[in-house]
């Protein structure tokens, strides 16, 4: 199971990575590496296939 997946920062648009544990699922903080805005990382598992979304964690969604 892959630990890395691309994400594009929903702020400044800058397309990048993001590593999740293996049995991390739901949501997590993190901060974008190039602006440095915050991102709510959610970690959700379908049928045993993960995938992660991005959105501002700044209370403007």
């Amino acid at each position: 199971m892959d630990d890395t997946f691309p994400v594009v920062c929903p702020y400044c648009g800058e397309a990048g990575e993001v590593y999740v544990e293996p049995d991390v699922r739901g949501r997590f903080v993190q901060d974008c590496e190039v602006c440095c805005n915050p991102w709510t990382v959610h970690v959700h598992d379908d049928d045993g296939t993960r995938y992660v979304s991005l959105t501002r964690a700044d209370g403007s969604e």
